[in-house]
Protein backbone atom coordinates (compact mmCIF):
# COMPACT_ATOMS: atom_id res chain seq x y z
CA UNK A 1 0.00 0.00 0.00
CA UNK A 2 1.39 3.40 -0.98
CA UNK A 3 1.79 6.10 1.67
CA UNK A 4 -1.10 8.35 0.52
CA UNK A 5 -3.43 5.38 0.28
CA UNK A 6 -2.40 4.35 3.80
CA UNK A 7 -3.17 7.82 5.22
CA UNK A 8 -6.61 7.81 3.57
CA UNK A 9 -7.35 4.29 4.80
CA UNK A 10 -6.14 5.15 8.29
CA UNK A 11 -8.55 8.08 8.58
CA UNK A 12 -11.40 5.88 7.39
CA UNK A 13 -10.57 3.16 9.92
CA UNK A 14 -10.23 5.70 12.74
CA UNK A 15 -13.72 7.04 12.00
CA UNK A 16 -15.08 3.48 12.06
CA UNK A 17 -13.38 2.83 15.42
CA UNK A 18 -14.29 6.19 16.94
CA UNK A 19 -16.59 4.77 19.62
CA UNK A 20 -14.27 1.85 20.36
CA UNK A 21 -11.23 4.11 20.74
CA UNK A 22 -13.16 6.63 22.79
CA UNK A 23 -12.05 9.88 21.18
CA UNK A 24 -14.40 12.75 20.34
CA UNK A 25 -12.99 14.37 17.19
CA UNK A 26 -10.35 13.68 14.57
CA UNK A 27 -8.38 16.32 12.66
CA UNK A 28 -6.01 15.69 9.76
CA UNK A 29 -3.32 18.31 9.20
CA UNK A 30 -1.25 17.85 6.05
CA UNK A 31 2.30 18.90 5.29
CA UNK A 32 2.46 22.68 4.76
CA UNK A 33 -0.76 23.36 6.69
CA UNK A 34 -1.22 26.61 8.59
CA UNK A 35 -4.31 28.18 10.12
CA UNK A 36 -6.03 31.45 10.97
CA UNK A 37 -7.63 29.73 13.94
CA UNK A 38 -5.53 30.46 17.06
CA UNK A 39 -6.17 27.07 18.66
CA UNK A 40 -5.27 25.09 15.55
CA UNK A 41 -2.22 27.28 14.92
CA UNK A 42 -1.03 26.49 18.44
CA UNK A 43 -1.31 22.77 17.67
CA UNK A 44 0.73 23.26 14.48
CA UNK A 45 3.44 25.19 16.34
CA UNK A 46 3.61 22.67 19.18
CA UNK A 47 3.73 19.74 16.73
CA UNK A 48 6.67 21.27 14.88
CA UNK A 49 8.50 21.80 18.17
CA UNK A 50 7.71 18.30 19.46
CA UNK A 51 8.63 16.39 16.33
CA UNK A 52 11.05 18.65 14.47
CA UNK A 53 12.57 20.91 17.16
CA UNK A 54 11.59 23.87 15.01
CA UNK A 55 9.39 26.90 15.63
CA UNK A 56 7.17 27.40 12.59
CA UNK A 57 3.58 28.31 11.78
CA UNK A 58 3.70 25.95 8.79
CA UNK A 59 3.34 22.26 9.57
CA UNK A 60 6.19 19.90 8.66
CA UNK A 61 4.77 16.49 7.74
CA UNK A 62 1.32 14.90 7.94
CA UNK A 63 -0.40 14.42 11.29
CA UNK A 64 -3.63 13.01 12.64
CA UNK A 65 -4.88 14.66 15.84
CA UNK A 66 -7.38 12.85 18.05
CA UNK A 67 -9.24 15.07 20.53
CA UNK A 68 -10.66 13.82 23.84
CA UNK A 69 -12.97 15.92 25.99
CA UNK A 70 -13.85 15.72 29.65
CA UNK A 71 -16.11 18.62 30.54
CA UNK A 72 -14.23 21.77 29.60
CA UNK A 73 -10.88 19.97 29.52
CA UNK A 74 -9.36 18.75 26.27
CA UNK A 75 -6.53 16.29 25.71
CA UNK A 76 -5.02 15.62 22.28
CA UNK A 77 -3.03 12.72 20.83
CA UNK A 78 -0.77 13.52 17.87
CA UNK A 79 0.23 10.84 15.37
CA UNK A 80 2.96 11.27 12.77
CA UNK A 81 1.54 9.59 9.65
CA UNK A 82 5.00 8.80 8.28
CA UNK A 83 5.93 7.05 11.49
CA UNK A 84 2.65 5.08 11.54
CA UNK A 85 3.25 4.10 7.91
CA UNK A 86 6.63 2.66 8.92
CA UNK A 87 4.88 0.71 11.68
CA UNK A 88 2.39 -0.57 9.08
CA UNK A 89 5.12 -1.70 6.69
CA UNK A 90 6.95 -3.55 9.47
CA UNK A 91 4.03 -5.02 11.41
CA UNK A 92 0.79 -4.39 9.52
CA UNK A 93 -2.35 -2.80 10.95
CA UNK A 94 -1.88 -4.60 14.27
CA UNK A 95 1.31 -2.61 14.93
CA UNK A 96 -0.45 0.64 14.00
CA UNK A 97 -3.37 0.02 16.37
CA UNK A 98 -1.04 -1.01 19.16
CA UNK A 99 0.68 2.37 19.05
CA UNK A 100 -2.55 4.35 18.69
CA UNK A 101 -4.27 2.51 21.54
CA UNK A 102 -1.25 2.97 23.80
CA UNK A 103 -1.27 6.74 23.24
CA UNK A 104 -5.04 7.08 23.69
CA UNK A 105 -5.01 4.99 26.88
CA UNK A 106 -2.18 7.12 28.32
CA UNK A 107 -4.04 10.30 27.39
CA UNK A 108 -7.29 9.08 28.93
CA UNK A 109 -5.52 7.99 32.08
CA UNK A 110 -3.86 11.39 32.33
CA UNK A 111 -7.28 13.08 32.20
CA UNK A 112 -8.73 10.71 34.79
CA UNK A 113 -5.89 11.46 37.21
CA UNK A 114 -6.96 15.12 37.18
CA UNK A 115 -3.37 16.24 37.71
CA UNK A 116 -4.06 19.35 35.61
CA UNK A 117 -6.83 20.31 38.07
CA UNK A 118 -4.30 20.11 40.91
CA UNK A 119 -1.84 22.27 38.98
CA UNK A 120 -4.48 24.90 38.23
CA UNK A 121 -5.35 25.18 41.93
CA UNK A 122 -1.84 26.59 42.44
CA UNK A 123 -1.54 25.08 45.91
CA UNK A 124 2.03 23.98 46.52
CA UNK A 125 1.12 21.67 49.42
CA UNK A 126 -1.02 19.56 47.07
CA UNK A 127 1.87 18.98 44.70
CA UNK A 128 5.12 19.20 46.65
CA UNK A 129 5.36 15.42 47.20
CA UNK A 130 4.84 14.81 43.47
CA UNK A 131 7.70 17.04 42.27
CA UNK A 132 10.74 15.39 40.73
CA UNK A 133 13.60 16.25 38.37
CA UNK A 134 14.42 14.71 35.02
CA UNK A 135 17.51 15.15 32.81
CA UNK A 136 17.06 16.10 29.14
CA UNK A 137 19.16 17.34 26.25
CA UNK A 138 18.84 21.12 26.13
CA UNK A 139 19.08 21.64 22.37
CA UNK A 140 16.42 19.03 21.60
CA UNK A 141 13.98 20.54 24.11
CA UNK A 142 14.87 24.24 24.18
CA UNK A 143 11.64 25.44 22.55
CA UNK A 144 9.23 23.41 24.66
CA UNK A 145 11.07 24.50 27.83
CA UNK A 146 10.53 28.24 27.36
CA UNK A 147 7.60 28.38 29.75
CA UNK A 148 8.80 25.76 32.22
CA UNK A 149 11.21 25.43 35.15
CA UNK A 150 14.69 24.07 34.48
CA UNK A 151 18.40 24.46 35.19
CA UNK A 152 20.92 24.23 32.39
CA UNK A 153 24.24 22.40 32.70
CA UNK A 154 26.27 22.63 29.48
CA UNK A 155 24.20 21.00 26.73
CA UNK A 156 22.06 19.24 29.33
CA UNK A 157 19.13 20.51 31.34
CA UNK A 158 17.48 19.39 34.57
CA UNK A 159 13.72 19.89 34.34
CA UNK A 160 11.15 20.16 37.12
CA UNK A 161 8.23 17.74 36.67
CA UNK A 162 5.07 16.73 38.48
CA UNK A 163 4.51 12.97 38.75
CA UNK A 164 1.02 11.99 37.68
CA UNK A 165 1.41 8.22 38.12
CA UNK A 166 4.10 5.57 38.42
CA UNK A 167 3.08 1.96 37.81
CA UNK A 168 5.38 -1.05 37.59
CA UNK A 169 3.87 -4.52 37.25
CA UNK A 170 7.22 -6.23 36.84
CA UNK A 171 6.88 -6.41 33.07
CA UNK A 172 6.24 -2.79 32.20
CA UNK A 173 7.10 0.44 34.00
CA UNK A 174 4.77 3.31 33.07
CA UNK A 175 5.44 6.85 34.29
CA UNK A 176 3.11 9.74 33.50
CA UNK A 177 4.35 13.24 34.26
CA UNK A 178 4.01 16.88 33.26
CA UNK A 179 6.51 19.76 33.28
CA UNK A 180 5.95 22.49 35.85
CA UNK A 181 4.86 25.78 34.22
CA UNK A 182 6.66 28.98 35.24
CA UNK A 183 3.27 30.42 36.11
CA UNK A 184 2.83 27.73 38.78
CA UNK A 185 6.12 28.61 40.46
CA UNK A 186 5.11 32.27 40.54
CA UNK A 187 1.67 31.45 41.96
CA UNK A 188 3.10 29.21 44.70
CA UNK A 189 5.12 32.07 46.15
CA UNK A 190 7.67 29.57 47.48
CA UNK A 191 11.41 30.20 47.32
CA UNK A 192 12.81 28.57 44.15
CA UNK A 193 15.65 26.91 46.04
CA UNK A 194 13.23 25.34 48.48
CA UNK A 195 11.11 23.96 45.64
CA UNK A 196 14.17 22.62 43.81
CA UNK A 197 15.67 21.00 46.91
CA UNK A 198 12.35 19.36 47.72
CA UNK A 199 12.03 18.01 44.17
CA UNK A 200 15.59 16.67 44.24
CA UNK A 201 14.92 14.99 47.58
CA UNK A 202 11.75 13.40 46.18
CA UNK A 203 13.68 12.15 43.15
CA UNK A 204 16.37 10.63 45.36
CA UNK A 205 13.75 8.83 47.47
CA UNK A 206 11.92 7.58 44.37
CA UNK A 207 15.12 6.32 42.76
CA UNK A 208 18.25 6.09 44.98
CA UNK A 209 21.67 6.22 43.22
CA UNK A 210 23.60 3.09 42.34
CA UNK A 211 27.05 2.35 40.92
CA UNK A 212 27.63 -0.90 39.03
CA UNK A 213 31.06 -2.22 38.11
CA UNK A 214 30.09 -4.43 35.18
CA UNK A 215 27.33 -4.57 32.59
CA UNK A 216 25.66 -7.67 34.03
CA UNK A 217 25.02 -5.85 37.31
CA UNK A 218 22.51 -3.66 35.45
CA UNK A 219 20.20 -6.61 34.76
CA UNK A 220 17.64 -6.88 37.60
CA UNK A 221 20.13 -6.23 40.40
CA UNK A 222 19.06 -6.70 44.04
CA UNK A 223 18.13 -3.41 45.71
CA UNK A 224 21.22 -3.23 47.93
CA UNK A 225 23.78 -3.81 45.15
CA UNK A 226 25.82 -0.76 44.24
CA UNK A 227 24.46 1.41 47.07
CA UNK A 228 27.67 3.45 47.28
CA UNK A 229 26.04 6.39 49.09
CA UNK A 230 24.61 4.21 51.86
CA UNK A 231 26.07 4.14 55.36
CA UNK A 232 28.49 1.26 55.81
CA UNK A 233 28.59 0.62 52.04
CA UNK A 234 31.10 -2.06 51.04
CA UNK A 235 32.19 0.14 48.11
CA UNK A 236 35.15 1.98 49.61
CA UNK A 237 37.24 2.66 46.53
CA UNK A 238 37.28 2.36 42.74
CA UNK A 239 40.11 0.87 40.73
CA UNK A 240 41.82 3.40 38.42
CA UNK A 241 40.99 1.15 35.46
CA UNK A 242 37.36 0.61 36.46
CA UNK A 243 34.64 2.01 34.18
CA UNK A 244 31.64 2.00 36.52
CA UNK A 245 28.10 2.87 35.51
CA UNK A 246 26.09 5.28 37.64
CA UNK A 247 22.30 5.12 37.47
CA UNK A 248 19.37 4.70 39.88
CA UNK A 249 17.46 1.73 41.23
CA UNK A 250 14.72 2.31 38.63
CA UNK A 251 17.27 3.10 35.85
CA UNK A 252 14.61 5.23 34.11
CA UNK A 253 16.15 8.72 33.77
CA UNK A 254 18.97 7.25 35.85
CA UNK A 255 21.52 9.88 34.76
CA UNK A 256 19.89 12.19 37.33
CA UNK A 257 21.82 10.24 40.00
CA UNK A 258 24.98 12.18 39.11
CA UNK A 259 23.24 15.40 40.20
CA UNK A 260 22.05 14.17 43.59
CA UNK A 261 23.68 16.06 46.49
CA UNK A 262 27.09 14.65 47.34
CA UNK A 263 27.25 12.03 44.58
CA UNK A 264 29.94 13.61 42.38
CA UNK A 265 32.09 14.39 45.41
CA UNK A 266 31.75 10.86 46.78
CA UNK A 267 32.79 9.33 43.45
CA UNK A 268 35.88 11.58 43.41
CA UNK A 269 36.75 10.22 46.86
CA UNK A 270 36.33 6.64 45.61
CA UNK A 271 38.57 7.29 42.59
CA UNK A 272 40.94 9.48 44.56
CA UNK A 273 41.12 11.93 41.67
CA UNK A 274 39.24 13.89 39.01
CA UNK A 275 37.20 11.84 36.55
CA UNK A 276 35.47 12.05 33.18
CA UNK A 277 31.73 11.51 32.84
CA UNK A 278 30.20 10.03 29.70
CA UNK A 279 26.42 10.40 29.88
CA UNK A 280 25.43 7.47 27.67
CA UNK A 281 21.79 8.50 27.41
CA UNK A 282 19.29 9.76 29.95
CA UNK A 283 19.40 6.47 31.85
CA UNK A 284 23.04 6.33 32.97
CA UNK A 285 26.57 7.72 33.08
CA UNK A 286 29.87 5.90 32.67
CA UNK A 287 32.95 7.08 34.49
CA UNK A 288 36.67 7.11 33.67
CA UNK A 289 39.38 8.19 36.07
CA UNK A 290 41.38 11.11 34.69
CA UNK A 291 44.52 9.94 32.91
CA UNK A 292 43.24 6.46 32.00
CA UNK A 293 41.77 7.42 28.61
CA UNK A 294 41.86 10.31 26.19
CA UNK A 295 38.70 12.47 26.41
CA UNK A 296 38.46 12.51 22.60
CA UNK A 297 38.08 8.71 22.63
CA UNK A 298 35.20 9.05 25.10
CA UNK A 299 33.58 11.68 22.90
CA UNK A 300 33.86 9.43 19.85
CA UNK A 301 32.11 6.61 21.72
CA UNK A 302 29.32 8.92 22.93
CA UNK A 303 28.64 10.09 19.38
CA UNK A 304 28.66 6.54 18.08
CA UNK A 305 26.18 5.43 20.75
CA UNK A 306 23.92 8.44 20.16
CA UNK A 307 23.53 7.39 16.52
CA UNK A 308 21.89 4.15 17.68
CA UNK A 309 19.63 5.72 20.33
CA UNK A 310 16.07 6.92 20.11
CA UNK A 311 16.54 10.73 19.99
CA UNK A 312 14.41 11.02 23.13
CA UNK A 313 17.04 9.01 25.04
CA UNK A 314 20.03 11.19 24.09
CA UNK A 315 21.26 13.39 26.92
CA UNK A 316 24.45 14.99 25.63
CA UNK A 317 27.02 15.13 22.83
CA UNK A 318 29.75 16.30 25.17
CA UNK A 319 32.25 14.88 27.66
CA UNK A 320 32.20 16.26 31.20
CA UNK A 321 34.81 16.23 33.95
CA UNK A 322 34.42 16.52 37.71
CA UNK A 323 37.25 18.56 39.22
CA UNK A 324 38.06 17.69 42.81
CA UNK A 325 39.89 20.93 43.61
CA UNK A 326 36.86 23.17 43.07
CA UNK A 327 34.20 20.44 43.37
CA UNK A 328 32.62 21.43 40.06
CA UNK A 329 31.40 19.74 36.90
CA UNK A 330 32.94 21.11 33.70
CA UNK A 331 32.00 20.54 30.07
CA UNK A 332 35.10 19.80 28.00
CA UNK A 333 35.56 21.56 24.65
CA UNK A 334 37.10 18.92 22.39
Amino acid sequence: MAYKEFVSELQKKLEEKKQELGYNKMTFLGDGATSADAKELTIIRETNIKYHKTESDVLIGDYIILHQYDGKREQICRFDCEQLYQEYEEGGWEAVWEQILSSIDASRKFMELEIIDLIEKNEYDLLKDKLFIRPLNFNDHRYELKNHIYRRIGDMVLVLYILASDEDDGKRHDVLSVKVPRSSMQAWGIDKEEVWENAMSNTYIMAPPRIYLNAMDLVNPPYHRGAFMALNSDITSLSPLAVPTVTTTSQINGAIAMFYPGVMKRIAELFGDDYYIAFTGTSEARLHKKGTIQPRNILMRIKQMNKTFDPADILTNKVYMYETANQKLRQLEL
